[in-house]
């Protein structure tokens, strides 16, 4: 039996013994009230609205969505979003260093994953520098997390362009809800201090509001070739603040924002044309910034609705060898919805965007020879998206038969208009099925390196491996890549089998189109011909890579997860996700878009058990297949098996001490790597950390 079929026997067994072990529980507990947020009727019914732009249940939703609750984000014992994003079938989540990891839906991973479109509360976490989300500056008290809807497969008919393979909506609690005292407070093994305070009161009569402070320094993850402690420590302090106001019967005016202030580090590969010609050290980013949002909405009447969102948005990152990039953002949304038309439920929506950035060489911390990874002309832009969208759902035969129909138009600065069209099929036979399928055609736009970016990739060795010369060569990319497609078509199936057991299934078939390339040029000696011929030591080879769009791929994949409320007081939640991408490239051209960069398999099983009313007992078992090939260069990553276990105990009211177990499998595994290779390969450790949480 080879190795990955080893691991998987181990957590077969690991369940197996998990279900027989409280066998005996199931038998002698009692009757006690449920220990649960919602029940299993209440969570097929949890409104939801990232779908449609608009308040509808999980069982009534046309795509594939998978909602974590905050019930479900406490009992994690995960500490950051990406951790928590591990839930959802269909997500892939691959810690790369102790602050950065590659988070994608449905394949195409990468540090910079530019098929994903991540929001809190609307406002748009996606970075137009990169094509990507920088997951180490996304942040907030986690216990002020209401939900997070997860969205498999494109919702770019609402969402626009780069909502490709999927859409994730982190969607905080409003005030009302957070009112009273809250201090939070971890230390352990790897997390060497993390504490949060929020408190909360009224506005008069009308509303209410919150404000809060968090910081955590957390330690360094191992680096892989040597065993020792990496460079990648993560230092951050934040603090922001929400109120919510309804002036009338008819209106809710949300305002809020957040500022942050830290350190990333990183045990970099840094370039050079001069012996070592890669240079492995420590360095720092430093990263800041802010954002206010404000959200208006208004009851026209029984029927007719709107709502009008704006927010600035700030940020700064000083990133050795890269660039240091400020950059700002305005964007301003207007919906309406109304239903005044018997069989329609209408929304219609109009934005503007506006981004500014400026991006300048960084020399910070670095010797004066290193080659910037990356450079940008010109220096300084600004660019606009124009949006239109439209979606109506048409009710064909009265709460059995919906179909929708919608598109969205936008025009960027990159590629001009774009037109984004969906078709779903919704059918609901009875209150406990659901059926549907949709048919829909979604872009990922140029990032601002796809556009006038060069990057200095690496420098190979002259007399190496790699490079049989007796000159270092340097491999650069640069060059204009325009829209990349996908016509992506789903369905799905959700059942309530009993009042206690439910599954939801969805399979898929995308085809991409136009995918960004590289292709090689010729050689060229640098600085000169000349130079490289009568004093080779002050000359290199410098070996172009042209980007372009050059390759086609396929997509197929199952999804599935269950939900089983085995008594009041114990839940399993399962889930299972097969994927198989394929690409083909035009001669001589290479995808940035690796088919081994994803997982084959994904298994999911997590327990939550209440022995008692003031303990709880949680463990998460997870299985993750072979990355054959993430990046040339990469070796490939094992599959691997881990575990989570947590243990907590309420021993008042307002008061929760818990013990966090996290990767219990093994001392430590690596994850993932960053496609870029400009970071060294990490493994990430096994941590145990301890909990407070005091509510007041």
């Amino acid at each position: 039996m080879n190795r990955g079929h080893t691991h998987q026997a181990r957590l077969s067994r690991i369940a197996f013994g998990i279900i027989v072990a409280l066998g005996s529980h199931l038998a002698l507990g009692s009757e006690d009230d449920p220990f649960f947020d919602l029940d299993l009727k209440e969570v097929l019914n949890l409104e939801i609205t990232s779908v449609s732009k608009k308040p509808q249940t999980v069982s009534r939703a046309a795509a594939a969505v998978f909602v974590i609750t905050s019930d479900d984000i406490r009992r994690s014992g995960a500490s950051t979003i990406p951790d928590l994003l591990r839930m959802a079938p269909g997500i892939q989540v691959g810690q790369i260093s102790n602050n950065t990891w590659g988070v994608s839906s449905r394949g195409m991973d990468g540090r910079f994953t530019n098929k994903l479109l991540v929001l809190i509360d609307g406002r748009s976490l996606y970075t137009p520098t990169f094509s990507g989300v920088y997951w180490d500056v996304q942040d907030t008290v986690l216990a002020d997390i209401e939900r997070i809807e997860v969205i498999r497969g494109p919702g770019a008919a609402l969402w626009g362009a780069n909502a490709v393979n999927g859409v994730i909506n982190i969607i905080t609690k409003s005030s009302a809800a957070t009112q009273g005292g809250l201090i939070e407070a971890a230390a352990g093994s790897n997390d060497r201090g993390t504490g949060s305070v929020r408190y909360g009161g009224k506005v008069g009569d009308i509303g209410h509001w919150r404000i809060y402070a968090k910081g955590f320094d957390r330690n360094g993850s191992i680096v892989e070739s040597t065993g020792a402690r990496g460079d990648d420590k993560w230092q951050q302090q934040r603090v922001g603040f929400r109120t919510d106001l309804t002036p009338s019967a008819r209106d809710a005016v949300t305002v809020q924002g957040d500022y942050y202030d830290g350190r990333s580090g990183e045990s970099a590969f840094l370039n050079s044309l001069s012996a070592p010609y890669n240079i492995l050290t420590g360095t720092t980013q430093t990263v800041s910034g802010g954002n206010l949002l404000g959200r208006w909405q208004r009851d026209i009447s029984a029927t007719d609705s709107f709502t009008v969102q704006g927010y600035f948005d700030h940020t700064k990152r000083d990133w050795p060898a890269h660039s240091n990039e400020v950059r700002n953002t305005v964007d301003i949304d207007f919906q309406y919805r109304s239903k005044r038309l018997s069989g329609h439920d209408l929304v219609i929506g109009a934005g503007y965007r506006l981004n500014q950035d400026e991006m300048t060489p960084s020399f910070t911390g670095i010797p004066s020879n290193i080659l910037q990874f990356s450079t940008f002309s010109p220096a300084s832009s600004e660019n606009s998206l124009y949006s239109l969208f439209i979606q109506d759902d048409i009710t064909l035969m009265q709460k059995e038969l919906v179909l929708t129909l919608g598109t969205k138009l936008e025009h960027n600065d990159y590629t001009g208009l774009e037109h984004q069209p969906n078709v779903k099929l919704l059918w609901t036979p009875s209150e406990t099925t659901t059926f549907w399928g949709s048919a829909a055609r979604a872009v990922r736009t140029p990032s601002r390196i796809d556009s006038g970016g060069s990057v200095n990739q690496t420098v190979l060795p002259p007399l190496s491996s790699r490079n049989p010369l007796a000159l270092p060569v340097l491999i650069t990319a640069q060059g204009r890549v325009d829209t990349e497609t996908v016509i992506a078509y789903e369905a799905g199936w959700k059942q309530r089998i009993t009042p206690t057991l439910s599954f939801d299934l969805a399979v898929f078939h995308n085809n991409y189109k136009d995918l960004r390339t590289g292709l090689f040029g010729t050689p060229v000696c640098q600085p000169s011909p000349f130079v490289c011929f009568f004093t080779p030591s002050q000359a290199y080879i410098q070996q172009p890579t042209l980007a372009s769009n050059q390759a086609t791929g396929q997509s197929n994949g199952m999804e599935l997860s269950a939900d089983w409320r085995v008594r009041p007081d114990l839940r399993f939640q399962f889930s299972w996700t097969e994927l198989r991408v394929r690409m083909k490239e035009e001669p001589h051209a290479f995808t940035t878009d690796r088919e081994g960069s994803t997982p084959k398999h994904q298994l999911g099983l997590r327990m939550a058990w209440n022995p008692r009313s003031d303990t709880d007992v949680d463990i998460w078992l997870r299985h993750v297949s072979k990355l054959p090939l993430v990046s040339e260069g990469v070796p490939p990553i094992p599959a691997y098996n881990e575990a989570d276990m947590r243990l907590a105990w309420r021993p008042s009211k307002g008061l929760e001490l818990a013990l966090v177990g996290r990767n219990l499998l093994h001392k430590r595994h690596k994850e993932f790597a960053s496609e870029l290779l400009d970071v060294q390969q990490m493994q990430i450790e096994r941590a145990v950390f301890g909990q407070l949480n005091w509510k007041f």
